[in-house]
C-alpha cells in the first residue's frame, strides 16, 4: 500500500473511532439527563430504605402541662411518653401482659428472692450516650432515693440492685413480689441516662424511637424520630383540644389524623364518616360503685352492702351505655392477671335485697349520699332511680374532679361512683386506709399471699382467691370495665385502641 493510501486509511479509522466516541457519549448524556433528576431527588429529599418518614397528627383532651415522669404520677405522661420517648426495662402487650423491654429476657429464682435481667445490646439514648446496666441500676437508685410517687410501695421489696456487668442486672428482694415485673413495665421502670443535664419539667431524654422537638403545656408535644429508629412516620405532633366536641370535630375536618377521645361513647358519632375508622378497645379503668366501709357508715355492714348490691339490675344500668367494655363482679378487670368473671356471686335479686335491708331502721338509713363526678352523672341517676324504686333515698351530688377528690378525702359519701385503676385499685381494697376504707383480714391475708407467691401461676390464683373474698363480701360494686375508643384516618394502619387511655404506641403508625 502506498504511503498516500496508509494515510488516508488511519484517518478514516480515526473517524470512525470518533464517530462511536460521539455517538455513545450522546447516549450516555441522554440516559443522564433523564435520571439526574431522579437520582438528586432521591438523594436529597428521601430517605434510606427502612427509615422513617411522613407526618402525623393526633389529637387528644389532656396533653400535659409537664414532662417530669420521674415526679408527676399523670395518666396522659405515661400514655405520650412510655413506649415512645422512653423505654422501660420491661414492656407490656396489648393484652396487658408482660413482655421484653430493654430486657431481652429475664430469670426467677426458685425462692423468688433474685431477679436476672439481660439487657439488648446496643442500646443508646437518643444523644448517643450509651445505656447499659449501670443506668438501669443508678435508675431505680434514683426513684428509691427521690421517692418517686409510688416507689415507697412497689419498690419496697428492693434489698439490692447491682450490674455484675455490661448486659445483666440483678435484682435482690427482702421477700418475694410477684408484682414487680409489672412495676418494672411502667413509670419505675424508666431508664434513665445519668449524664443528662436536662430540665425534665420540659425536656426528656430518652432511649424511645422518638425525642421531643417542642413542648408547649397543656398544648402540644412534637416528636421527630431518633437517628436509626424503626418508627415508621418520622415527626408526630401531639395536640390538646378543650372537649371531646372539637377534637370530634377535627378529626371530622382532617386535621388530625388519629382522635382518642376521653369519652369513648362520643366516637360513635364519627361512625358514618367514609374518611375515618372508629375501633374500639379494653381499659384498665373500672367503674365502681364504691361504698364507703367507714365504722360510722351504714355500708360498714356486710349485710346492708349485700343488698345494695342484689338490689341494683346491672343488665339494666348498663344497656343503653356506649363506653361499657364488659361487665365486672369483682375487682379484677379482664386486663389484669387473676382474672375471672365474678357477675353471678352476688346475684341480681330485688326482692332478697329488700329482705335484707328491713333489718336496718329507716331512720338509720336515712338519705343515702351518692357522689360522682359529671362525667357519671347519668348513671348515677340511673342507679338512683333503681335504689328509689326498691325504698331506698338517695341524693345525686354531681361534683367537679376536684370536687370528688375532696369528698374522698374529707369521708363525706356514702357511695362514689368512680373509676378505678388497673392492679392499684385491685390492692386498695386489700388495704384498710384505701379509698373505701374496708377492711378484712381474710382478704388481707389472701392478697399478701398472692404477692408473695414465688410462681405466677401461684401468683395469678391466690389472687382469684382474694378476689372472691372481697366481692362476695360485698366491698363495693363494680359496674363495669371501660372501653376505649381511638377514630382514625382510613389512611393510617398499625394504631391500636386498646388501653388507649393509658398507652399510645407511635412508632409502628404508617400513613398509607
Amino acid at each position: 500500500m502506498s504511503k498516500k493510501s496508509h494515510n488516508q486509511q488511519s484517518t478514516a479509522n480515526q473517524l470512525t473511532r470518533w464517530l462511536i466516541f460521539l455517538g455513545v457519549s450522546a447516549v450516555l448524556a441522554l440516559i443522564l439527563l433523564v435520571a439526574a433528576p431522579r437520582i438528586m431527588h432521591r438523594s436529597l429529599f428521601s430517605v434510606t430504605d427502612g427509615a422513617s418518614t411522613g407526618t402525623l397528627a393526633v389529637g387528644v383532651t389532656d396533653v400535659p402541662d409537664t414532662l417530669d415522669i420521674r415526679t408527676v404520677n399523670n395518666a396522659s405522661l405515661d400514655r405520650v411518653l412510655i413506649g415512645n420517648v422512653y423505654e422501660t426495662l420491661l414492656g407490656r402487650n396489648s393484652d396487658n401482659g408482660i413482655t421484653a423491654g430493654l430486657a431481652s429476657s429475664w430469670k426467677t429464682s426458685d425462692d423468688g428472692l433474685t431477679l436476672t435481667f439481660t439487657l439488648r445490646s446496643g442500646l443508646r439514648f437518643a444523644n448517643g450516650h450509651t445505656l447499659d446496666a449501670a443506668s438501669v441500676v443508678w435508675s431505680l437508685q434514683q426513684a428509691v432515693s427521690n421517692k418517686w410517687p409510688g416507689a415507697d410501695t412497689k419498690l419496697a421489696a428492693l434489698a439490692s440492685v447491682t450490674n455484675p456487668n455490661a448486659t445483666t442486672v440483678v435484682i435482690t428482694l427482702k421477700q418475694p413480689d410477684a408484682t414487680l415485673p409489672r412495676t418494672l413495665s411502667g413509670r419505675l421502670g424508666i431508664v434513665y441516662d445519668s449524664a443528662a443535664n436536662i430540665d425534665y419539667t420540659n425536656q426528656a431524654m430518652g432511649s424511645g424511637p422518638y425525642r421531643i422537638t417542642n413542648f408547649t403545656p397543656s398544648q402540644r408535644i412534637a416528636f421527630a424520630a431518633v437517628s436509626g429508629s424503626t418508627a415508621k412516620t418520622h415527626t408526630v405532633t401531639v395536640r390538646n383540644y378543650s372537649s371531646n366536641s372539637n377534637l370530634l370535630k377535627a378529626a371530622r375536618s382532617g386535621d388530625v389524623d388519629l382522635a382518642i377521645p376521653s369519652d369513648p361513647a362520643s366516637a360513635d358519632s364519627l361512625a358514618d364518616d367514609q374518611n375515618l375508622r372508629v375501633s374500639a378497645g379494653t381499659s384498665e379503668n373500672k367503674v365502681t360503685l364504691l361504698y364507703n366501709n367507714d365504722a360510722d357508715s351504714i355500708f360498714s355492714d356486710v349485710q346492708a352492702r349485700t343488698a345494695l348490691r342484689m338490689m341494683l339490675d346491672k343488665t339494666a344500668l348498663l344497656k343503653d351505655r356506649s363506653d361499657v367494655a364488659q361487665p365486672l363482679g369483682g375487682p379484677i378487670g379482664p386486663l389484669e392477671p387473676g382474672y375471672e368473671d365474678l357477675t353471678g356471686l352476688i346475684a341480681h335479686n330485688a326482692d332478697r335485697g329488700r329482705q335484707l335491708m328491713s333489718y336496718f331502721s329507716s331512720s338509720y338509713i336515712d338519705t343515702i349520699n351518692l357522689v360522682t363526678s359529671e362525667t357519671y352523672e347519668p348513671l348515677a341517676q340511673n342507679i338512683a332511680h333503681q335504689l328509689q324504686e326498691q325504698g331506698i333515698s338517695v341524693e345525686v351530688s354531681a361534683l367537679s374532679d376536684a370536687g370528688v377528690q375532696d369528698c374522698l378525702s374529707k369521708r363525706n359519701f356514702q357511695l362514689l361512683l368512680t373509676t378505678i385503676n388497673g392492679v392499684d385499685g385491685t390492692a386498695d381494697f386489700a388495704d384498710p386506709n384505701g379509698p373505701s376504707r374496708y377492711t378484712n383480714a381474710d382478704a388481707q391475708a389472701q392478697y399478701t399471699q398472692a404477692v408473695h407467691a414465688t410462681t405466677q401461676e401461684a401468683y395469678e390464683n391466690g389472687l382469684k382467691a382474694y378476689a372472691r373474698t372481697v366481692s362476695s363480701t360485698a366491698a363495693s360494686d363494680w359496674l363495669y370495665a371501660r372501653k376505649t375508643a381511638v377514630i382514625a384516618s382510613t389512611q393510617l394502619a398499625g394504631y391500636s385502641a386498646q388501653m388507649a387511655d393509658e398507652r399510645l404506641p407511635l412508632a409502628n403508625i404508617v400513613k398509607q
